[in-house]
């Protein structure tokens, strides 16, 4: 389990992408942080038998930063990769969203069956590792899995990632355009 949070005084845009990764990713459980400071965002991690937090951050009022936290020996320590986003498009601005109903993904996995370049492939197992989500290649082993997320190279953007329904391959968002990442936290 890992505690997903905003920063302090999110926008709706923000509590929107943490809704969204709530649902798409098993194991997260959302909480509205208030005034907590990050001790006792740790705290409630711990309360709930985990040592990694997350805490989505807002510049100019949109989603503008990802931070990874991990709670070792009672000290607060920021994981890389810090991601920076350029932009998010949410899953009810999907055109298969449907009437409002925000399905809970409970199986998930890391897909790599596109081969990417080495920085972004060092990205894309650091953040299967953080997310304790498996990483496999669609094919036999992937049946009984209900989506996958996806980390590719965008046009416009340093990385996106994605999650997509299983069988259709279906797009369902939230899409996260990444600008840059951080190694050195």
């Amino acid at each position: 389990m890992i505690i997903l949070t905003t920063s302090h005084r999110p926008t709706r845009r923000v509590r929107s992408l943490c809704k969204d990764l709530a649902s798409s990713i098993p194991g997260l459980i959302r909480v509205n942080r208030g005034k907590m400071g990050l001790i006792e965002v740790a705290e409630r991690a711990v309360s709930v038998g985990s040592e990694k937090f997350i805490v989505i951050d807002r510049w100019k009022g949109c989603p503008g930063r990802i931070r990874f936290y991990r709670v070792v020996d009672g000290e607060i320590r920021e994981e890389p990769p810090r991601i920076y986003i350029s932009g998010v498009k949410l899953r009810r601005e999907f055109k298969t969203f449907h009437g409002g109903r925000r399905e809970k993904i409970n199986s998930l996995f890391m897909n790599v069956s596109e081969p990417l370049d080495q920085e972004r492939e060092i990205f894309r197992s650091k953040l299967s590792e953080i997310l304790e989500v498996p990483m496999l290649k669609i094919g036999g082993e992937t049946l009984n899995y209900q989506a996958y997320m996806h980390v590719g190279s965008g046009e416009n953007c340093w990385a996106y990632i994605s999650f997509f329904l299983l069988p259709g391959r279906v797009e369902v968002g939230p899409r996260i355009k990444i600008s840059h990442v951080v190694w050195d936290v």
